[in-house]
C-alpha cells in the first residue's frame, strides 16, 4: 500500500527528477529554488514530503503556512530558523540583532528588511557550511508577509550555498513567492491510467465506465477531489437520483469535508473548532484551552482515529488544510468566538511577545461589537509588529483595532496609525484611503495634521512630479507656518524631479521666507537647503554655493539619519556641481556609513546613487560602477524608481564611454520602462546624454548632434541653466562638427560659453575653452583649457581636450609636437578602459607618425555588474565576510564571484587583481 500521501505521486516522473535534481544540485554545492504550484490535493505536499524523504545527509528546515498565523508576524521565518537558531551568535553584529529583534529573542529597532533579509541568507549559509540544507515551505500562499519578504530576500540571492529550496502555492492565491519570478512548476491532474488505479483503491469504479469518465472529467485528475468524492460512488443510488448531474468535488470539495466533521459529536466538533482557531500548532496551548471549556482532552484522540487530525511530536496538526478551513467556517459566528476566548484565556498567563499577539489576536476574533481592551491590546501587537519590522502585519493590526472602537478620536488615531504602516511598507494607495477615512473620523488637530504629511510624502513617490507640486502647496495654504514648510519644500523637490524650475525656485522661495518669521526656526536648514537646490539650477551658482555655505556646519555636525533624506541627497548634489568633490563624497561616505550599520535601505539608496556620479566624474569609475549597480539593485527591490532610473543612468554613461553598446542600450530601455507616465522630466535627460555621447563614440555622429540637439532644446524649455548638471553640451559641438554643421556647433558653443560667464565653474572654463579650439581652430584655446584642467579631478574630460589638441596639432603638421598630449590621452583613457576613445587616440598617433609599436598591457576585461562591485570591495581589503555584509550577499556567493574574476583576469591572487583592475580608486563606505 502507497502511504497517506505517496498515492499522489503516481504519474510525477518529471516532477520528480526536478526534485532529484535540485537535491543532487545542493549536494554538490549549487542553490537552487523551486515553487510548485497547483490547486488544492494536486499533490504539492506530497512533492515537498518526498523531498524531504530523499534528503537523507541533509538538513532539513521546514515551516508550514496556516491560515490562522498570517497575522503573526515573523511566525513562518521562526519556524525555519528555529532548528539553528544557535548559529545567529555567530552572525554580524548588525544581521544577528536583525534577526533577534524580528523573532522576539530581544528588544530593539525596527530591522531594516534588507538587513534582516540579509541575516537570514546568512543563517542559511552558515547552515549548510558542515553540509548541504533543504528548506521547504508548505502552504506559502498563508506564510505571514514579514516572514514571506525576508525568506524571498536570501532565496534570490542563493548562488553557491548547497541550499535546495522547495515551496508550494495554491493557485489562484496571491503572495509574494508566486509574484517573485523564481523557477516554477505547475501541477496537473493524474493522468486517466494512474487517476483509476488510485480511484480503485478506495471505490470499484471501473476504469473504462461512463461514471470513472464523470470522475475523471469533473475532477480533472485532481489526487484529494479523487480519493473524497470515489467512496460515495459506492451508493449505485446516488448515481439513479442524480443522473448527469454534477458530481461532489472541485469547488464542492470543502462541502465534503464539512460532512465528515458534521458527523462527529458536539464535544469533538467543539474540540476541533478550538484546534481550527489556533495561530499555533503547539498541543500545550491547545489542552490548555480545551480545559478552559471543560473538554477532556481525550477528546483529541477520537479526531486522530478519525483521520482529522496528527497528535505527533507535541503538535497539533489538521491532516489536510481544508479540513482546517471547513472545520473553522462551519462553526458558526458564536462557536468561532468561544474558540477564541478559550485560547485567549490559554494564553493568559504566557507573557512572551508571541504569546501576547496571540492573545490579542483571539481576543479581537473573540469580540462582538465595540472592545476597546481588545483594540488595546491589538495596539500593543502593532507596536510591537512596528519594532520588529513587520509592517504588513502592524497594518492589520491597526485596522482592526480600529473596529473595535467606537469612540471617534480612538478610530482616526488608529486608522492613521494604520496609514502610517501602509506608507512604510510602500502601499501608497492604501495610506491615502486610510488616511482619508482617519479625517473623516475625526476633528482632531493632530490627526489632520499627520495625514496631511503623510499624504505629501505618498503623493511625492506615486504621483507626476508637477501634478504632486500643485497638490501640496494648496494644502500648504491652508496650514500654519510650521506645518505648511514641509509641504513646500516636498512641493518644490518635486517641481524640480519634474522639469519645471522656475515653478520649483518660487516655491522654495516661499518655504525659506517662512522660517524667517521665527515660528519654524528648526526646519531653516531643509528650507535653506532647497533654495539652494532650485538656485544651481536656474543657473544662480554664486548664491547657491552662499546659501550652501551657511548649512555646512549644519550637514557635518548631524547625524545625517536624524534629518530628511532630500537634506543629504541635495545638498550634496549641489557640492558636486559646485566641484566641491571631496566634501560631497566626505557627507555621502558618512551618511552611508550611518546607513549600513542600522540597516536603513531607504536612506542608503540615494546615498549610494548620488556618491556614484560624484565618482564617475571624478574618474573613478570602477568605484562609480559597483555603487551605482548596487543602488539600482537595492532601489528595485525597496521600489524607488526615480533613484533607480537616476543609477541605472550613471551606469549607462560609463558603459558609453567605455563603449558597452549593448549593456548601454539595455539600460537605455529599463530606464525609460522606469520613468515611463512618472512625469520626472529632469531625471529623463540623463539617459539621452548618455544614448548621444555612446553614438558619438562610435563614429554615429549625425544621430549624436540630432539627439543631443534635442536634448538641448529639452533642457532650454525646462529652465535647466547649469551646465555641469548633465554635461552634454561639449559632445553636442564636437558632435556637430563631425556630422558637418560647423553653425550648429558655434550656436551650441555661444549658449555654454554664456552659461559658464553667468555661472563659472572650472569644468565648464576648460570644455568651453576646448570646444572654442575646436570651432575656431584656436591653438591658444587648448592651451587654456588644460590649464583649467590642471585644477579639476576628471581624467576622462581631460583626455578628451588631449585628445583633440593632438589632432589640431597633427593636422597642423606638427606631429612631433602632437605625440605627447595624444599619448597622455591614451594612457587616460586606457586606464578608464574607455575603448573607443583609445581607438580614436591610437589613430591619431599613427596618423603622428608613432613608430613604436602600441601594446597594452592586457585586453580589457568585461566584468558584470556584480562581479565589478565585489572586485572593487576586494581590492580594497574587504574580506569575503565583509562584501558579502556590504552587498546583502551570502559568503559563498562572493567566493563564487571571486573565482569567475580571477578567472577573467587570469590571477590567482587578491595582489594580483589589484595591479590588473589597474584603476585608480578610494576607500569605499
Amino acid at each position: 500500500m502507497l502511504g497517506p500521501r505517496r498515492h499522489e505521486l503516481l504519474s510525477r516522473t518529471e516532477e520528480l527528477n526536478l526534485l532529484q535534481r535540485l537535491l543532487t544540485d545542493a549536494r554538490r554545492g549549487q542553490s537552487g529554488v523551486l515553487v510548485l504550484r497547483g490547486e488544492p490535493g494536486i499533490g504539492k505536499s506530497a512533492l515537498l514530503d518526498e523531498a524531504v524523504a530523499k534528503s537523507a545527509g541533509m538538513r532539513v528546515l521546514r515551516a508550514t503556512g496556516i491560515e490562522m498565523e498570517a497575522e503573526l508576524a515573523f511566525a513562518g521565518l521562526g519556524e525555519i530558523v528555529r532548528p539553528v537558531e544557535g548559529l545567529i551568535a555567530q552572525l554580524p553584529s548588525v544581521q544577528a540583532r536583525a534577526l533577534r529583534t524580528a523573532l522576539s529573542l530581544e528588544e530593539g529597532h525596527a530591522p531594516d528588511q534588507l538587513t534582516l533579509g540579509a541575516a537570514t541568507l546568512t543563517l542559511l549559509t552558515d547552515a549548510a557550511a558542515t553540509g548541504p540544507v533543504l528548506v521547504v515551505v508548505d502552504d506559502a500562499h498563508w506564510m505571514d508577509e514579514a516572514s514571506s519578504n525576508a525568506l524571498l530576500f536570501a532565496f534570490r540571492r542563493l548562488q553557491a550555498e548547497a541550499v535546495a529550496v522547495l515551496i508550494t502555492v495554491r493557485s489562484g492565491e496571491g503572495c509574494p513567492f508566486a509574484e517573485a519570478n523564481l523557477p516554477t512548476v505547475t501541477l496537473t491532474g493524474l493522468e486517466p491510467a494512474a487517476a483509476a488505479a488510485l480511484v480503485q483503491r478506495v471505490a470499484d469504479v471501473p476504469a473504462g465506465s461512463e461514471l470513472f469518465e464523470r470522475l475523471y472529467q469533473q475532477t480533472a485528475g485532481n489526487p484529494l477531489a479523487l480519493l473524497e468524492t470515489a467512496p460515495v460512488l459506492r451508493d449505485s443510488a446516488w448515481a439513479v437520483q442524480v443522473p448527469g448531474g454534477p458530481l461532489p468535488v472541485g469547488p464542492r470539495l470543502a462541502a465534503a469535508y464539512s460532512a465528515r466533521l458534521a458527523a462527529l459529536p458536539e464535544s469533538s466538533r467543539r474540540a476541533v473548532t478550538v484546534a481550527a482557531a489556533g495561530y499555533t500548532e503547539e498541543a500545550a496551548v491547545l489542552f490548555a484551552a480545551l480545559h478552559r471549556l471543560a473538554l477532556d482532552s481525550s477528546v483529541l484522540q477520537s479526531l486522530e482515529a478519525a483521520k482529522i487530525l496528527d497528535l505527533s511530536g507535541g503538535k497539533v496538526r489538521f491532516m489536510h488544510p481544508l479540513l482546517r478551513a471547513a472545520a473553522y467556517h462551519m462553526a458558526g459566528s458564536e462557536g468561532r468566538r468561544e474558540a477564541h476566548r478559550a485560547l485567549a484565556a490559554a494564553l493568559t498567563d504566557r507573557h512572551g511577545p508571541v504569546d501576547r499577539d496571540q492573545r490579542s489576536w483571539h481576543l479581537a476574533a473573540a469580540a462582538a461589537g465595540p472592545d476597546p481592551a481588545a483594540a488595546a491590546a491589538l495596539a500593543e501587537t502593532a507596536a510591537r509588529a512596528r519594532n520588529r519590522g513587520a509592517l504588513p502585519a502592524a497594518l492589520r493590526a491597526y485596522e482592526r483595532a480600529a473596529d473595535l472602537v467606537s469612540s471617534p478620536a480612538d478610530r482616526g488615531r488608529y486608522l492613521l496609525a494604520a496609514a502610517e504602516m501602509a506608507q512604510l511598507a510602500g502601499r501608497g494607495n492604501r495610506a491615502l484611503t486610510l488616511a482619508d477615512v482617519a479625517t473623516k473620523t475625526t476633528d482632531d488637530s493632530t490627526v489632520h495634521g499627520r495625514a496631511t504629511g503623510l499624504r505629501s510624502q505618498v503623493l511625492l513617490v506615486r504621483q507626476p512630479p508637477r501634478r504632486v507640486h500643485d497638490q501640496l502647496v494648496d494644502m500648504a495654504a491652508e496650514l500654519e507656518a510650521d506645518q505648511a514648510v514641509p509641504l513646500l519644500v516636498a512641493a518644490a523637490g518635486a517641481a524640480c524631479m519634474g522639469g519645471a524650475v522656475s515653478q520649483a525656485r518660487m516655491t522654495a522661495d516661499r518655504a525659506y521666507g517662512l522660517t524667517r518669521n521665527g515660528k519654524a526656526a528648526a526646519l531653516d536648514h531643509s528650507a535653506a537647503i532647497m533654495r539652494a537646490h532650485t538656485m544651481m539650477l536656474a543657473g544662480e551658482r554664486r548664491e547657491a554655493a552662499t546659501m550652501l555655505s551657511s548649512c555646512e556646519e549644519f550637514l557635518t555636525a548631524t547625524d545625517p539619519i536624524t534629518i530628511g533624506v532630500e537634506v543629504t541627497t541635495f545638498s550634496t548634489m549641489d557640492l558636486m556641481w559646485l566641484e566641491r568633490f571631496s566634501t560631497a563624497q566626505t557627507l555621502l561616505e558618512r551618511a552611508a556609513r550611518c546607513a549600513r550599520r542600522i540597516g536603513a535601505s531607504e536612506r542608503l539608496v540615494p546615498y549610494l546613487t548620488v556618491l556614484a556620479d560624484v565618482q564617475l566624474r571624478t574618474g573613478y569609475w570602477d568605484d562609480a560602477y559597483a555603487l551605482a549597480s548596487e543602488g539600482a539593485t537595492l532601489a528595485g527591490e525597496i521600489g524607488q524608481p526615480l533613484l533607480q532610473a537616476y543609477a541605472i543612468s550613471t551606469l549607462a554613461r560609463i558603459e558609453a564611454a567605455q563603449g558597452r553598446a549593448v549593456e548601454c542600450i539595455e539600460h537605455a530601455h529599463q530606464f525609460r520602462e522606469l520613468l515611463h507616465g512618472r512625469g520626472a522630466e529632469l531625471v529623463s535627460p540623463y539617459i539621452e546624454a548618455a544614448l548621444g555621447l555612446l553614438e558619438l563614440a562610435a563614429g554615429k555622429e549625425s544621430e549624436a548632434a540630432a539627439r543631443l540637439h534635442d536634448l538641448q532644446q529639452q533642457v532650454v524649455a525646462l529652465g535647466l541653466k547649469e551646465p555641469t548638471v548633465l554635461q552634454h553640451q561639449p559632445d553636442l559641438i564636437e558632435a556637430c562638427l563631425a556630422a558637418g554643421d560647423p553653425s550648429g556647433a558655434q550656436a551650441a558653443l555661444a549658449e555654454l560659453v554664456g552659461q559658464v560667464q553667468q555661472a563659472p565653474s572650472v569644468w565648464g572654463h576648460a570644455v568651453s575653452a576646448r570646444c572654442r579650439g575646436l570651432v575656431e581652430a584656436d591653438e591658444g584655446a587648448y592651451a587654456e583649457a588644460l590649464r583649467h584642467h590642471k585644477q579639476l579631478s576628471d581624467p576622462f574630460a581631460k583626455a578628451r581636450t588631449e585628445l583633440a589638441y593632438g589632432r589640431f596639432l597633427r593636422r597642423k603638421k606638427k606631429r612631433g609636437s602632437a605625440r605627447r598630449p595624444l599619448i597622455a590621452a591614451r594612457q587616460a583613457f586606457e586606464r578608464l578602459r574607455a575603448v573607443p576613445w583609445i581607438a580614436l587616440t591610437e589613430r591619431e598617433l599613427r596618423a603622428s607618425g608613432f613608430e613604436t609599436p602600441i601594446r597594452r598591457n592586457h585586453e580589457p576585461v568585461a566584468l558584470t555588474e556584480r562581479e565589478t562591485q565585489v572586485a572593487v570591495l576586494v581590492v580594497k581589503g574587504h574580506t569575503n565576510r565583509e562584501v558579502a555584509a556590504g552587498l546583502f550577499l551570502s559568503e559563498k556567493t562572493v567566493e563564487y564571484h571571486l573565482s569567475r574574476i580571477y578567472s577573467k583576469f587570469s590571477v590567482r591572487s587578491r595582489v594580483e587583481l589589484a595591479s590588473r583592475l589597474a584603476t585608480n580608486v578610494q576607500l569605499p563606505t
